[in-house]
């Protein structure tokens, strides 16, 4: 949220759930998808002379979709080329695809399930993305993402929990912060 050009995070928390971003105890970045997505893809390029391919739809974000609109599936003229065969599929049209071609998936997108007027979706997680992020997570209904971690990846739950100083990512002094719950 921003106001008066200053940015702030609200979370569920006591008389104090509002806080300058620049004020919390800890780091803030927003170049988490640039670090670990992005320079990645460039790397490889560099390193092979190949260009990536990516399953980005364009349904996924308004910055996808204007891409999309502006250089198709294939944006060779793009200032670093990539090609997103996938761009004008829908999420039903990947279930759809998936149930009629039985394509096995990871165990944590569950089931595909028919609500009867034809319209597809899981029985377990809709999306994953990366599994520390923490966008957004205290917004979630019980149990959130962190709190099914737990059970379905356990060592990898305690090395996002642990603190930084016990070579951990810190997680849990966070999370604690924005009031959400890990436990």
């Amino acid at each position: 949220m921003r106001h008066g050009g200053k940015a702030y995070i609200s979370f569920s928390g006591g008389k104090d759930s509002t806080i300058l971003l620049e004020d919390v105890p800890f780091k803030i970045s927003s170049e988490c998808c640039r670090v670990m997505k992005k320079v990645p893809l460039k790397n490889y390029h560099k390193q092979t002379g190949n260009f990536p391919i990516t399953a980005q739809m364009a349904c996924e974000s308004r910055l996808r979709f204007q891409q999309w609109l502006l250089n198709g599936c294939n944006g060779f003229n793009m200032k670093t080329p990539i090609s997103n065969p996938m761009s004008f599929w829908t999420e039903q049209d990947v279930l759809k695809y998936i149930r009629n071609y039985k394509i096995l998936t990871a165990s944590v997108y569950g089931e595909i399930t028919d609500d009867g007027n034809d319209i597809l979706k899981l029985s377990g997680v809709q999306r994953t993305g990366c599994m520390f992020c923490m966008f957004g997570c205290h917004l979630e209904k019980e149990p959130n993402r962190f709190q099914k971690m737990k059970e379905t990846h356990p060592k990898q739950y305690e090395y996002c929990i642990r603190p930084v100083e016990d070579g951990g990512l810190g997680l849990g002094k966070v999370l604690d912060f924005i009031n959400a719950k890990y436990i």
